[in-house]
């Protein structure tokens, strides 16, 4: 079931712990979604997706170099 909710942004990159410009690199290179309402908005489901995604390339990047 698909999420209603949104995160802009500013509050992914506060979440993230990265800047709101890499948010939008994310953004700009289709590897993250959102929607343009009032700003761009990303929805939570979304958020979930690429968190998964990013844990995954991070694991096979700390095998691949013996993390």
């Amino acid at each position: 079931m698909a999420s209603n909710k949104y995160m802009t942004v500013d509050q992914l990159a506060e979440r993230w712990m990265c800047s709101p410009s890499y948010v939008r690199t994310l953004l700009r290179s289709g590897q993250l979604s959102a929607v343009k309402i009032a700003g761009w908005k990303v929805r939570q489901d979304e958020v979930l997706r690429a968190n998964n995604g990013l844990r995954n390339a991070f694991r096979e990047h700390a095998e691949k170099y013996g993390w």
